[in-house]
Protein backbone atom coordinates (compact mmCIF):
# COMPACT_ATOMS: atom_id res chain seq x y z
CA UNK A 1 0.00 0.00 0.00
CA UNK A 2 1.02 3.63 -0.97
CA UNK A 3 1.20 6.50 1.40
CA UNK A 4 -1.47 8.27 -0.60
CA UNK A 5 -3.94 5.23 0.06
CA UNK A 6 -3.01 4.80 3.95
CA UNK A 7 -3.38 9.18 4.30
CA UNK A 8 -6.86 8.43 2.69
CA UNK A 9 -8.26 5.64 4.95
CA UNK A 10 -7.20 7.64 7.60
CA UNK A 11 -9.12 10.72 6.49
CA UNK A 12 -12.67 8.26 6.05
CA UNK A 13 -11.60 6.81 9.26
CA UNK A 14 -10.93 9.97 11.40
CA UNK A 15 -14.19 11.68 9.43
CA UNK A 16 -16.71 8.83 10.21
CA UNK A 17 -15.04 8.88 14.21
CA UNK A 18 -16.08 12.26 14.13
CA UNK A 19 -19.30 11.86 13.01
CA UNK A 20 -20.08 9.33 15.17
CA UNK A 21 -19.11 11.51 18.12
CA UNK A 22 -20.86 14.80 17.01
CA UNK A 23 -23.88 12.78 16.63
CA UNK A 24 -24.42 10.69 19.67
CA UNK A 25 -26.38 11.83 22.52
CA UNK A 26 -27.61 11.09 25.42
CA UNK A 27 -30.22 9.75 27.34
CA UNK A 28 -32.35 12.95 29.27
CA UNK A 29 -31.97 13.65 32.65
CA UNK A 30 -35.10 13.36 34.93
CA UNK A 31 -35.67 15.47 37.71
CA UNK A 32 -37.30 13.17 40.23
CA UNK A 33 -35.97 10.18 39.11
CA UNK A 34 -39.02 8.60 37.66
CA UNK A 35 -39.62 7.23 34.35
CA UNK A 36 -43.34 7.99 32.82
CA UNK A 37 -45.98 5.84 33.73
CA UNK A 38 -43.60 2.98 35.19
CA UNK A 39 -44.62 2.49 38.86
CA UNK A 40 -41.50 2.46 41.36
CA UNK A 41 -42.02 -0.08 44.04
CA UNK A 42 -40.87 -0.79 47.21
CA UNK A 43 -41.83 -3.93 48.96
CA UNK A 44 -40.45 -5.04 52.65
CA UNK A 45 -42.18 -6.55 55.28
CA UNK A 46 -42.52 -2.72 57.11
CA UNK A 47 -42.07 -0.78 54.24
CA UNK A 48 -44.20 -0.30 51.15
CA UNK A 49 -43.61 2.64 48.77
CA UNK A 50 -45.38 3.20 45.30
CA UNK A 51 -44.04 6.11 43.34
CA UNK A 52 -45.83 7.22 40.35
CA UNK A 53 -45.18 10.30 37.50
CA UNK A 54 -48.10 9.74 35.25
CA UNK A 55 -49.26 10.92 31.91
CA UNK A 56 -52.37 10.17 30.67
CA UNK A 57 -52.16 7.12 32.85
CA UNK A 58 -54.95 4.22 32.62
CA UNK A 59 -53.99 1.16 34.08
CA UNK A 60 -55.11 -0.96 36.99
CA UNK A 61 -52.73 -2.78 39.23
CA UNK A 62 -52.37 -4.47 42.17
CA UNK A 63 -49.51 -5.47 44.91
CA UNK A 64 -49.65 -7.88 47.47
CA UNK A 65 -48.08 -6.20 50.83
CA UNK A 66 -44.90 -8.27 52.33
CA UNK A 67 -46.17 -6.71 55.56
CA UNK A 68 -45.99 -9.58 58.91
CA UNK A 69 -47.27 -6.87 61.38
CA UNK A 70 -48.78 -7.69 64.80
CA UNK A 71 -51.47 -5.77 66.62
CA UNK A 72 -49.18 -3.84 68.57
CA UNK A 73 -47.80 -2.78 65.90
CA UNK A 74 -48.62 1.02 64.26
CA UNK A 75 -49.21 1.64 60.44
CA UNK A 76 -48.33 5.28 59.72
CA UNK A 77 -49.23 6.60 56.03
CA UNK A 78 -48.14 9.53 54.10
CA UNK A 79 -49.39 10.30 50.52
CA UNK A 80 -48.30 12.99 48.55
CA UNK A 81 -50.07 13.74 45.35
CA UNK A 82 -48.71 16.31 43.39
CA UNK A 83 -48.81 18.00 40.07
CA UNK A 84 -52.32 17.00 39.59
CA UNK A 85 -54.02 17.65 36.45
CA UNK A 86 -57.33 16.10 36.24
CA UNK A 87 -60.02 15.60 33.77
CA UNK A 88 -63.45 14.52 33.85
CA UNK A 89 -62.02 11.43 32.73
CA UNK A 90 -60.08 11.37 35.23
CA UNK A 91 -61.20 8.60 38.35
CA UNK A 92 -57.98 7.30 40.04
CA UNK A 93 -58.42 5.66 43.57
CA UNK A 94 -55.96 3.77 46.26
CA UNK A 95 -57.14 1.17 47.71
CA UNK A 96 -55.32 -0.41 50.88
CA UNK A 97 -57.17 -3.51 52.22
CA UNK A 98 -56.19 -6.39 55.12
CA UNK A 99 -55.46 -9.92 55.20
CA UNK A 100 -59.11 -10.97 55.84
CA UNK A 101 -59.96 -8.41 52.22
CA UNK A 102 -61.81 -5.97 54.40
CA UNK A 103 -61.00 -2.03 52.86
CA UNK A 104 -58.51 -0.06 55.02
CA UNK A 105 -58.71 2.98 53.18
CA UNK A 106 -60.07 3.75 49.66
CA UNK A 107 -58.73 7.13 48.30
CA UNK A 108 -60.17 8.85 45.24
CA UNK A 109 -57.53 11.26 43.56
CA UNK A 110 -59.26 14.22 42.26
CA UNK A 111 -57.04 17.09 43.59
CA UNK A 112 -53.15 17.62 44.80
CA UNK A 113 -53.01 15.68 48.65
CA UNK A 114 -50.38 15.69 51.64
CA UNK A 115 -51.42 13.15 54.22
CA UNK A 116 -49.48 11.81 56.91
CA UNK A 117 -51.39 9.64 59.37
CA UNK A 118 -50.74 6.70 62.22
CA UNK A 119 -53.36 3.97 63.26
CA UNK A 120 -52.57 0.92 65.68
CA UNK A 121 -52.73 -2.49 63.40
CA UNK A 122 -54.78 -4.03 66.28
CA UNK A 123 -57.93 -1.57 64.96
CA UNK A 124 -57.71 -2.50 61.29
CA UNK A 125 -55.76 -5.44 60.69
CA UNK A 126 -52.60 -6.46 58.65
CA UNK A 127 -51.92 -4.35 55.66
CA UNK A 128 -52.36 -7.30 52.49
CA UNK A 129 -53.14 -5.77 49.20
CA UNK A 130 -52.54 -2.54 48.02
CA UNK A 131 -54.74 -1.48 44.46
CA UNK A 132 -54.32 1.08 42.25
CA UNK A 133 -56.65 2.16 39.29
CA UNK A 134 -56.30 4.89 37.12
CA UNK A 135 -57.86 6.49 34.35
CA UNK A 136 -56.41 9.50 32.43
CA UNK A 137 -54.25 10.16 35.71
CA UNK A 138 -51.63 13.23 35.32
CA UNK A 139 -49.81 13.83 38.64
CA UNK A 140 -47.06 12.43 40.58
CA UNK A 141 -48.30 10.11 43.41
CA UNK A 142 -45.77 9.14 46.06
CA UNK A 143 -47.59 6.74 49.09
CA UNK A 144 -45.40 5.40 52.05
CA UNK A 145 -46.28 2.64 54.59
CA UNK A 146 -44.18 2.33 57.65
CA UNK A 147 -45.06 -0.76 60.10
CA UNK A 148 -43.57 0.39 63.39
Amino acid sequence: MNNKMIIYYLKIFFLSFNIFLLYCVEPPEYDDGLLVNIPAIVNENDFFSLSLNAEDYTKSKSWDLAFNGVSTDTLYTSLIIKDYSGSINDSTSLRLYNSNNANIFDVLINSEITSIDKILIEYIGNPDRLELSANNFNGLIDLQLIKQ
